[in-house]
């Protein structure tokens, strides 16, 4: 595992562009920063827009297999947010209603952190932390070998239907506040321990560019579209 201190770089911050996935195949894939996620400690952090939906859309997964993964996902049938982490075979997750996120034309923040030597699930929408702190969290097995932005690493279904934008992985525990910044995306220089992060600023083409520093790069796929609609 790669630990990545930032404080020596100098990332444009820029937000002109956001992708746009179609609920139906598109998503991104980042399969150099297996090696990087820490299981037993992490931060991810996401801006999203949903469109409307008749499906259970995932925001990202990471996994070794159906026994453990770490994922944020749209329940469709109850509308909540559900921020999971399953080591072991132990499923801990956090259920959060966002009961008018579809189609309500508003970007919003969502971030998970886990941390088994504190043993704490958190989950937090819009800055805030929701659905309280979660224990009992399971033990990792086996190397992650999987990790999607827009569906399901599993199943290979789940597409997200709508915008992502300036998704941020970190192998420690991130005060969310910064990640949320009043409100609106920020500058990640500096902050340590980031090991992805993508702005999706390229506009056009299948790759985006890591900003983390770990040349972790994404790729597009199945025609996911870059968008001028941002937080």
């Amino acid at each position: 595992m790669s630990i990545i201190i930032n404080s020596s770089k100098s990332v444009q911050f820029q937000n002109p562009f956001s992708i746009d996935l179609d609920g139906i195949n598109d998503h991104a894939t980042a399969d150099g920063i297996f090696n990087d996620i820490n299981v037993n400690t992490g931060t991810f952090s996401a801006w999203i827009k949903k469109d409307s939906t008749s499906s259970n859309d995932v925001i990202f997964k990471f996994d070794v297999d159906g026994n453990n993964q770490v994922t944020i996902a749209y329940v469709n049938s109850t509308t909540v947010l559900r921020y999971q982490y399953k080591a072991g075979g132990t499923t801990k997750k956090i259920d959060h209603s966002v009961s008018s996120i579809e189609n309500d034309g508003n970007w919003h923040h969502v971030a998970v952190t886990w941390d088994t030597s504190a043993d704490e699930l958190k989950a937090y929408f819009d800055g805030s932390q929701v659905g309280g702190t979660i224990g009992s969290l399971g033990t990792w097995s086996g190397t992650v070998n999987a990790f999607k932005i827009g569906m399901n690493s599993i199943s290979s279904n789940g597409f997200w239907t709508g915008h992502i934008d300036q998704f941020s992985a970190f192998t420690s525990i991130v005060p969310v506040t910064t990640l949320y910044n009043g409100g609106t995306p920020g500058n990640l220089n500096g902050i340590s321990n980031l090991i992805g992060w993508y702005q999706f600023n390229e506009g056009s083409g299948t790759s985006v560019v890591d900003s983390s520093g770990t040349t972790n790069t994404a790729t597009l796929i199945n025609g996911a579209a870059f968008s001028t609609d941002t937080p």
